[in-house]
């Protein structure tokens, strides 16, 4: 029988928090620029599956999966975004995914949330998209020290 960590290991959510982010920030929109796709005018979001192509070394081949893949992750985050409660997924949308990216100050001011809850809720956002996004594992985990009674240490991811 397996014990939940050995099938779930821990999350570290401050690092996975971070590299969600990160990913919003910068990645999405290099996606978006290569897939030519621009999501960020999304409220009900329209999922289309979209094949992925083998790169063979031909330059324009390589530009063409390029392009489709960029298009996967934007079909991807519209899913994770889906799969977000509303008021996770109206926060990420706000923040990173709109055309005029809302300012921390202003979202915290239009859900009527003080700073500390602001951030509860955008962390608890980031964690749940890493949950959902299933392109790329955005989860980064805790690293675990195992002791042996001879003093050797063991660092597992």
């Amino acid at each position: 029988m397996y014990k939940m960590d050995e099938l779930f290991p821990q999350v570290d959510e401050k690092k996975t928090v971070a590299k969600v982010k990160h990913f919003l920030k910068h990645t999405l929109p290099q996606m978006q620029r290569y897939s030519h796709k621009d999501i960020s005018g999304i409220k009900s979001p329209i999922i289309t599956d979209m094949p992925k192509g083998s790169s063979v070394g031909n330059g324009a081949e390589e530009t063409i999966t390029q392009r489709v893949y960029a298009g996967q992750v934007i079909n991807s985050v519209v899913a994770a975004l889906k799969s977000c409660d509303a008021v996770s997924r109206k926060l990420l949308i706000d923040v990173y995914v709109s055309s005029s990216k809302t300012p921390d100050y202003l979202e915290m001011e239009a859900l009527g949330y003080e700073k500390t809850r602001y951030q509860f809720y955008k962390n608890r956002a980031c964690l749940q998209f890493a949950d959902s996004f299933m392109i790329e594992d955005l989860h980064v985990l805790k690293k675990w020290t195992f002791s042996e009674p001879n003093g050797l240490k063991y660092m597992l991811n």
